[in-house]
């Protein structure tokens, strides 16, 4: 595998289809990087030590820990959600969210982000969503590009939008497959022989199209469910987005980090009395370029 110059990123397909870690692992693993980060070096040692970390783990861990406030003056967390944008190669702004909740959160509020970049420009913006965040792709434009904004819905909004655009998925499409399979819609011509997988896709897909003409397909609405309900933990994704209405922007200049050779903008609920700050509910949200 080599990489592809020219090209937006994309998840491979057997990757995209991991159900990633559930709720309460994020909520833990974003707690322990909160307090982490605001410990002493000694007492960041005394935790990892009782935690069975040897050194050389505590030290890479203090590390990591010192890199990420470096970049982005922030550290992603239980409380703190970053959200971080800078250029790629192809001079396309990149726009990231870091947020240790997994991908059953963030892959809802992937799609409502898709379709907010599709109704805003025009275009697709390649947003894939793993376990540590949602990165999204938005064209160079003499515009100031979106920060924090991007990612902000109303609850019942979200919702609505994750269940109109659910049904265009690429995981829409892998559960319709499995769905019609159990429910021997995918016959095979040898019984005694395994079906080889991209037939199975081929096949799902043409009854898929076809199925799209019955909204109350009893397979389709059996697949809607478990998206919505099984593989996406939209309950917890409906609380992330909500904005207030007092939010407040402050933009200072823009700085390169030795991370990156662009300029970046990093948003977070705390930061520097010189950054650029949204103040929202919870989590707190502001901008720091």
């Amino acid at each position: 595998m080599t990489p592809a110059f020219g090209e937006p990123a994309r998840l491979p397909f057997w990757k995209g289809e991991a159900v990633g870690r559930p709720y309460e692992l994020g909520e833990a693993i974003g707690a322990f990087v909160r307090e982490a980060s605001a410990a002493t070096p000694a007492g960041l040692r005394k935790r990892t030590d009782a935690l069975g970390l040897d050194r050389q783990a505590s030290d890479n861990l203090a590390a990591f820990l010192t890199d990420q406030k470096q970049a982005t003056g922030q550290v992603p967390s239980d409380r703190t959600l970053l959200v971080e944008r800078f250029r790629d190669e192809l001079g396309d702004w990149r726009v990231v969210l870091h947020s240790p909740y997994g991908r059953r959160v963030h892959a809802p509020w992937a799609l409502a982000v898709a379709a907010r970049i599709v109704e805003r420009f025009g275009i697709d913006g390649s947003v894939v969503a793993n376990d540590d965040g949602i990165v999204a792709r938005i064209p160079d434009t003499e515009t100031e590009p979106p920060g924090a904004d991007l990612f902000v819905f109303e609850a019942d909004e979200l919702e609505k939008i994750v269940t109109q655009e659910v049904g265009g998925s690429a995981l829409f499409a892998s559960r319709f497959r499995e769905c019609a399979a159990r429910a021997l819609l995918l016959p095979r011509r040898n019984p005694g022989s395994r079906a080889p997988l991209w037939q199975q896709r081929q096949r799902s897909a043409q009854l898929l199209d076809v199925a799209r003409n019955y909204p109350t397909f009893p397979i389709l609405l059996e697949t809607a469910r478990e998206c919505l309900q099984d593989v996406y933990d939209l309950r917890r994704s409906r609380r992330w987005p909500a904005a207030s209405p007092r939010a407040r922007c402050r933009s200072p200049r823009s700085r390169p980090t030795r991370h990156h050779r662009s300029p970046r903008t990093c948003c977070s609920a705390t930061s520097p009395p010189s950054s650029t700050r949204a103040t929202l509910p919870w989590p707190n949200v502001a901008r720091r370029h």
